[in-house]
């Protein structure tokens, strides 16, 4: 039953209220939250009433007057905005965007900034997410981002497999620790990244480095400080019993009985399932937070800003409603 692995919770589902308190102990930032003169929660997207009396309404008047503004539309920002926005809370200089390719949503910046309050109290990274929706992506744009303009290299990825062993995760570790010692040097913090983290038999010695900060019992030096450590897990999912029956008939790999097969997730073999994925341990089952995926509405943002962006940089032309049509289209 692969219910137990189950999330309950969909990033898609969920309104993501934030304010933040910045680095430098001397600002907030709010992102994602929307508060009315009368202290009312509203969640920007879809205008619901999330809390009628979050705050009280002299006390939102007098966050006016200092010119914290709570009523901003934080998914109207352009890119730049968010980006000083990330390196207020982050506590980095503004250096300006490290990838211009990258399309920086409104969703990401959030998503940059749950991991970045994670590392800030001290609790284990670990995403779980379908292959292709971005998480690789958006750390080495976040690990960009905490280069500050130095050419550090400060993220280390473990493209995680069935062939991996501890041997080679013990050996990426010690890399790290090394990378981060150099790092820390330039006062840049470095991160280690391990890819699709429960395809290994070994997933028990990564719970041992996320959970203890140990590997083999000995402490990692500098974990929490100069080195953190995220992983990304695939998802617990049962192929459909059509595509199962499909599988098994084309005699691909299937030379073995489903019922003598010794490659198991409990009772389900591991071949019925969507990702060959091993058990997580179960003090790392509470720690795993929703990636989300790519659905169509976020698609559709995408797509609006790269039309938006070869728009303003003259590579297509200024015309009347031409991204709004080249999206529809696209």
């Amino acid at each position: 039953n692969t219910s137990q692995y189950q999330l309950r919770r969909k990033w898609e589902q969920t309104p993501h209220p934030y304010l933040f308190f910045n680095e430098d102990r001397n600002a907030m930032t709010p992102i994602g939250l929307q508060i009315t003169r009368n202290g009312q929660l509203i969640n920007p997207r879809t205008a619901a009433v999330l809390d009628e009396q979050i705050m009280t309404p002299n006390l939102s008047t007098a966050l006016f007057t200092q010119g914290f503004r709570l009523q901003e539309n934080y998914e109207e920002w352009p890119k730049e905005r968010k980006i000083q926005a990330l390196c207020g809370v982050m506590g980095l200089p503004y250096v300006g965007d490290p990838d211009p390719s990258y399309e920086l949503t409104p969703d990401n910046v959030i998503k940059i900034l749950a991991i970045q309050m994670r590392f800030r109290c001290g609790i284990p990274v670990v995403v779980m997410g379908e292959t292709g929706c971005g998480k690789t992506r958006l750390i080495r744009y976040m690990c960009s981002l905490q280069a500050r303009g130095t050419k550090a290299r400060n993220m280390l990825l473990m493209k995680v497999h069935g062939g991996i062993t501890r041997k080679d995760i013990i050996r990426k570790v010690m890399d790290a620790v090394e990378r981060s010692d150099v790092n820390a040097t330039l006062k840049v913090k470095t991160i280690l990244f391990f890819d699709e983290a429960n395809t290994t038999d070994s997933v028990g010695l990564i719970k041992e480095i996320m959970c203890d900060g140990r590997v083999n019992g000995h402490p990692i030096r500098g974990l929490g400080s100069d080195l953190h450590v995220i992983a990304a897990c695939n998802p617990y999912r049962k192929h459909t019993d059509e595509m199962i029956e499909l599988l098994e008939s084309a005699g691909l790999g299937y030379h073995v009985r489903t019922g003598d097969t010794e490659d198991r997730l409990g009772s389900i073999p591991l071949r019925q399932l969507v990702y060959r994925v091993h058990p997580l341990p179960d003090s790392m089952k509470a720690l795993v937070w929703d990636f989300g995926q790519l659905n169509r509405n976020a698609e559709r943002l995408y797509i609006r800003q790269i039309v938006s962006r070869h728009v303003a940089n003259g590579s297509l032309p200024t015309v009347a409603r031409l991204v709004d049509v080249a999206t529809a289209v696209l």
